[in-house]
């Protein structure tokens, strides 16, 4: 839509015309129509259908005049998303096979081959490897209790942690984490860069999502800020604080600029952060294939060697 806006096609004529050549979205697209048609705004009209960052974002820009880049940028990453998950089904459709198909072996050897070395073994034989099993399954109960009780109190922490704090604990995982760092940074950035586009101060982006959701990261940011400049601290510490907030903007800020050349190089940070966002997404998908293949590989090792020690047990007993 964004393409046809930047065209000269009115919002209306874009959206009916976007409803004809996407069918399957019709009846969201009409919905959005009616919406619009009452008096909503484009962002309010399609606040049911996106995520509240995503909503708050199209928001600004279409408060402040930046609604075909900002529709242009928010089409590109869902585009890529959309092309990620497809992606990422083809390259799972072999792995998954191998593991349904590794499944169904493990069963048979359990039915069938196991229960058949135990009888080659002797009574010791058949104790060590009862005490073993035994050993085994309570190592299992006992990781398995771990990690419920581990993943219990993290959701019980999740709950009770601000927006701020949750992204930063996203920002923070192994692998996925640099991903979430890049999509927060390129949101916070672009967000800002809009702002300060329209000449706005500290004090007037602060009023402006002071009104947001309570719930939403740039309310949350916002009130942090907010008390920073109250306490007379410098910005800067609020950037070192957050994982999700790109280091850049330290330096970016006391550059003394002004308002608009601010404004211009946190566009192009932004456009940088969402550049790296594709690059990363691309390369997690192409790690995931061959872990899962490393998992496959060891699955089948413990296979080869839970049948073949107890068949070179059984041959040391002979001799």
């Amino acid at each position: 839509m964004s393409d046809l806006l930047t065209v000269g096609f009115s919002l209306q004529r874009a959206l009916n015309f976007t409803a004809v050549v996407m069918q399957r979205q019709r009846p969201v697209l009409a919905e959005i129509n009616t919406r619009l048609q009452a008096g909503e705004t484009l962002a309010d009209s399609l606040q049911p259908f996106v995520k509240p960052d995503l909503y708050y974002q199209l928001l600004l820009a279409e408060e402040h005049g930046e609604l075909v880049a900002t529709l242009t940028a928010i089409g590109q990453l869902l585009v890529t998303k959309q092309q990620q998950r497809q992606k990422l089904s083809r390259l799972l459709q072999y792995p998954l096979l191998l593991l349904f198909l590794l499944g169904i072996l493990t069963v048979g050897l359990s039915v069938y081959v196991f229960p058949e070395l135990n009888s080659w073994q002797g009574e010791h034989s058949q104790l060590l490897s009862m005490r073993a099993r035994l050993l085994i399954r309570n190592l299992l109960v006992l990781i398995s209790g771990l990690l419920l009780l581990g993943f219990g109190a993290v959701i019980i922490h999740w709950r009770h942690s601000s927006v701020n704090r949750r992204i930063d604990w996203l920002c923070q995982l192994p692998v996925i984490g640099k991903s979430y760092r890049l999509y927060y940074g390129y949101y916070i950035t672009s967000s800002l860069a809009i702002l300060l586009h329209c000449g706005m101060s500290l004090k007037e982006i602060l009023i402006v999502v002071d009104q947001f959701s309570p719930n939403s990261l740039l309310f949350c940011l916002g009130k942090e800020a907010q008390q920073q400049v109250q306490s007379g601290d410098d910005l800067t510490r609020l950037i070192h604080k957050h994982h999700f907030l790109p280091q850049e903007l330290t330096i970016l800020i006391s550059k003394g600029q002004t308002v608009e050349e601010l404004g211009a190089d946190l566009s192009m940070l932004a456009k940088m952060q969402f550049n790296r966002l594709l690059t990363q997404l691309g390369e997690l998908l192409t790690l995931l294939q061959p872990a899962i293949f490393i998992l496959i590989a060891i699955v089948i090792v413990a296979l080869y060697l839970s049948i073949l020690l107890p068949i070179y047990h059984s041959i040391q007993g002979v001799y």
